[in-house]
């Protein structure tokens, strides 16, 4: 699916970093805060498609947890507009632009929260990296802080969601661990897995939650080190790794047709 040109893309990326643009998705202006970011993220929702599942029954509600500028917002919209989208972003500055590319679409089976998800409701200390990331509670290297509120995800998660996307640089782990005996409810889940080299690797952690909720996962790299054995160069900041894991339940449902 895609929308922007090579040539076009290309431009973007020689953008100097974290300096505002714009260009046209489907003929209309899409707003973008850094270039590279933009492009990263456009090739992975719009070329590879990595969003794209089959709509289960009756199901039509999904969860996009950490929105950004809305790229993965619009593919929904886009390729499910039966579904109603409800979009979560913290950053008060991308939400901005999410909010505005909405509306230059205008997505009506959109509903945005300007609000981090998380294990329960509060507020919480947030940090951004000014281009596709940004965290909660960890901190960036020269950034300031700013308080962001938080809403339980398990609150949203019934069995009316199709599609769960959970990409929140890190707080994937705690997040997804509050929703234990809820995740069942939801028919596809995508979720970004970072490893932080300063703490306790527990993506097999999240692999067996998933089991245990009824999935049969899938695994794939995001970013990664060429040459593991003797590369130390990270990703950011302290991530060394990130992996894209998606769970669904076709495989199981399969292996009961064979029987």
């Amino acid at each position: 699916m895609k929308c922007v040109t090579r040539d076009e893309l290309e431009r973007i990326a020689s953008l100097p970093r974290f300096s505002a643009g714009q260009t046209n998705i489907l003929g209309i202006p899409f707003k973008f805060h850094d270039g590279l970011s933009f492009v990263v993220t456009y090739k992975e929702i719009f070329e590879r498609e990595i969003y794209r599942f089959n709509q289960s029954g009756d199901a039509r509600t999904i969860l996009d947890c950490g929105a950004n500028i809305g790229l993965s917002v619009l593919y929904f919209a886009v390729n499910y507009s039966h579904h109603n989208i409800l979009a979560f972003e913290p950053d008060p500055d991308i939400f901005r632009l999410l909010d505005e590319n909405v509306r230059s679409f205008n997505l009506r089976n959109v509903k945005l929260f300007n609000k981090a998800v998380w294990e329960r409701d509060e507020v919480l200390t947030f940090y951004t990296d000014g281009g596709m990331g940004g965290r909660v509670l960890n901190v960036y290297a020269n950034q300031e802080s700013r308080s962001v509120e938080a809403v339980r995800l398990m609150d949203f998660l019934t069995e009316d969601v199709d599609f769960l996307k959970i990409d929140i640089e890190g707080a994937e782990d705690r997040v997804l661990k509050s929703c234990l005996g809820s995740l069942r409810l939801a028919k596809h889940i995508f979720f970004e897995y970072h490893n932080d080299i300063a703490k306790k690797q527990t993506l097999h952690e999240l692999l067996h939650l998933a089991q245990s909720e009824g999935f049969h996962y899938y695994i794939k790299e995001s970013g990664t080190r060429q040459r593991p054995f003797v590369d130390d160069e990270l990703i950011c900041d302290t991530y060394d790794m990130a992996i894209n894991v998606f769970c669904y339940r076709e495989i199981s449902q399969l292996h009961q047709d064979l029987k």
